[in-house]
């Protein structure tokens, strides 16, 4: 009666298993799993999101560095009044203003940080009289101007000027920016595939603790029936008992750990935490290194971090290109030309040109003091360089010893699994022979065990090993 009860509550601990089958549950690849992260995950929109604005932010100060055209219009008359003695003495002073303001004016600009462009024109300039009276050298006859004016700094310290330094620096970030988006695109492949390993273990190791639960409830149906025959003791029966037990609370173990690494998965892979689904054994990922010294010169031509110190080395030479141009001569040059038409027929023009140099001449050490700061700022990457080209070495060697230690110990693992199962088949010949007590063939039943679900961990830690070697050579 007893050994029919033991077989009903094995094939109830067997049952979900069944269950799940007959329902077809979902079975998603490690493929499916890392697409499924990088369309649909929180994390790689946010990533995508922040490129985006560095994108726009660059974009930005490109057209700040880039021309802009301006155009303008309006309209003025000036009405003098007054003595006309006055008038006729201020004549070179009231011509200069009513020049400026008379008629239409059109303008139209272009500019650049550095160049600046300006045509105006005034196609009608009324005659300018004041009432009543007719002033001669202040009124005459309607015309009509244009003009071209330009102005162009030459140097002032920094090749295409601050504004292209400022592009400079921001297309380094932008670089920095993608480099970011990158790094953290394979951040989240690596905890999609670490959370994808932790459930298949997991999932492994429900499977295996399932088979152990049947056999020792097969054990102790054994050890039950020949204890109601006196041909075991008390002791063996409890001691059957207890394994039986202790495998059910395994089982129950087991299923607690898949159902939350089925969980942590989903969220990753953005599906609903409840749904359940299964994953499958992956093809082993080869590491794309022959040797040691190969992996560490891969790993320092692949690592983001190490990529993105040498832009911030090349972001810190432009601060010290315009510290170092901050105490070099401003050169600037102008020059313009006007017609002028008169109406009735006369025309002059008129043209200028100019340069200008400023040079500073006392700073009190500011441009000195830069220029020191942004070189002490370059030594500082250099150090940081050298110090991460030695924790990469490092970390590339413990990697890669690990993943030759874990997989010795797959291979022991599965030798002691075996010999273990064999081990178990000894002794229950032996028991039956009278050559080996119950007592040993429980121990060997629980050793197997221990040994099946010690090999599943050792799959799982190779695997382990080798993703953290790739994710440190930087893939």
């Amino acid at each position: 009666m007893k050994l029919r009860c033991l077989v009903l509550v094995a094939f109830a601990g067997l049952f979900p298993v069944l269950h799940g089958a007959a329902e077809a549950v979902p079975v998603i690849s490690l493929e499916q799993s890392l697409s499924a992260a990088l369309a649909d995950g929180d994390d790689n929109m946010l990533l995508q999101a922040n490129l985006e604005l560095g994108e726009a932010q660059h974009a930005e100060n490109v057209s700040k560095n880039s021309w802009a055209l301006s155009g303008s219009a309006g309209a003025g008359y000036n009405l003098p009044g007054g003595s006309p003695g006055v008038l006729s003495a201020k004549q070179s002073t009231l011509s200069s203003i009513t020049s400026s303001t008379q008629g239409a004016q059109l303008g139209v600009g272009l500019n650049s940080p550095l160049t600046s462009i300006a045509v105006s024109a005034s196609p009608w300039s009324p005659v300018v009289t004041p009432w009543g009276t007719s002033i001669p050298g202040i009124a005459g006859d309607t015309f009509g101007s244009v003009g071209v004016n330009l102005s162009q700094i030459v140097w002032n310290g920094y090749p295409g000027g601050p504004a292209q330094a400022t592009v400079d620096k921001s297309l380094l970030g932008l670089q920095s920016r993608v480099l970011s988006t990158g790094s953290g695109r394979l951040n989240i492949i690596f905890r999609v595939k670490q959370a994808y390993y932790a459930m298949l273990a997991a999932q492994q190791n429900a499977t295996v603790t399932r088979q152990i639960l049947a056999k020792q409830n097969a054990l102790l149906g054994q050890v039950t029936t020949i204890h109601n025959l006196r041909q075991a003791s008390d002791v063996d029966l409890k001691t059957a008992q207890i394994n039986a037990q202790s495998a059910q609370v395994d089982v129950e173990n087991a299923d607690h750990v898949l159902r939350i690494a089925r969980i942590q998965l989903s969220i990753l892979i953005g599906r609903p935490t409840e749904a359940d689904f299964t994953v499958t054994q992956p093809d082993p990922q080869p590491v794309p290194a022959a040797s040691m010294q190969e992996a560490i010169a891969q790993a320092l031509s692949h690592r983001v971090d190490f990529q993105q110190l040498e832009l911030s080395r090349k972001s810190n030479m432009v601060d010290l290109a315009l510290a170092k141009g901050q105490a070099t001569p401003t050169v600037s040059v102008n020059g313009g030309v006007s017609q002028f038409i008169d109406w009735n027929g006369q025309s002059a023009w008129l043209a200028n040109a100019g340069v200008k140099v400023a040079m500073p001449i006392l700073d009190a050490g500011a441009v000195k003091n830069l220029v020191d700061a942004a070189q002490k700022q370059d030594e500082i990457y250099l150090l940081q360089e050298r110090q991460l080209q030695k924790s990469i070495a490092a970390a590339i060697q413990n990697d890669w010893e690990a993943v030759q230690i874990q997989n010795e110990r797959v291979e022991v693992a599965r030798l002691t699994a075996e010999n273990d199962d064999l081990l178990v088949e000894v002794y229950r010949i032996q028991n039956q022979n009278g050559a080996a007590s119950t007592q040993d063939l429980l121990t060997a039943s629980v050793n197997a065990a221990s040994a099946r679900t010690a090999y599943v961990q050792a799959q799982s830690n190779a695997q382990l090993a080798a993703l953290q070697l790739l994710s440190d050579m930087g893939y």
